[in-house]
């Protein structure tokens, strides 16, 4: 696991959202990253696995800093349940994302991955040393 020193510790979700009645197929994924005030969000077509294939994503509203603590809750206006999968940090602050691309080093459960969004779609892959 990285050294943590003294650099400002950051938090991400992965959260599993079922009954959004705009979501054709009846379920998405929203993934969080923790940045000044709010998390800035990406609405995920499926899960992001390990050295797995792009998913489709669309950078979606900012959400409350509430939504990195939650592991299951009712979302407001009727509109399905985000329930967590997946939570870690990572310790670079967040660039200001340029053509809605992001490239950024995260870490869960003894795992150290890249997570790239990008013209391809999103995907998370293990750093390898």
């Amino acid at each position: 696991m990285s050294n943590l020193g003294e650099k400002k510790v950051y938090r991400w979700v992965l959260l599993k959202h079922i009954g959004s009645p705009d979501d054709i197929k009846g379920i998405h994924f929203d993934l969080l990253l923790e940045d000044k005030e709010l998390c800035r969000t990406w609405r995920l077509t499926d899960i992001p696995l390990l050295d797995g294939p792009y998913v489709d994503f669309v950078f979606i509203a900012p959400h409350n800093f509430y939504w990195l603590d939650m592991e299951e809750k009712v979302v407001s206006g009727n509109r399905g349940v985000a329930t967590r999968i997946k939570k870690g940090i990572f310790l670079e602050s967040l660039p200001p994302i340029e053509n809605g691309f992001l490239n950024l080093s995260l870490e869960w459960e003894g795992v150290e991955s890249h997570l790239v969004m990008d013209e391809y779609g999103c995907r998370i892959f293990r750093k390898r040393y």
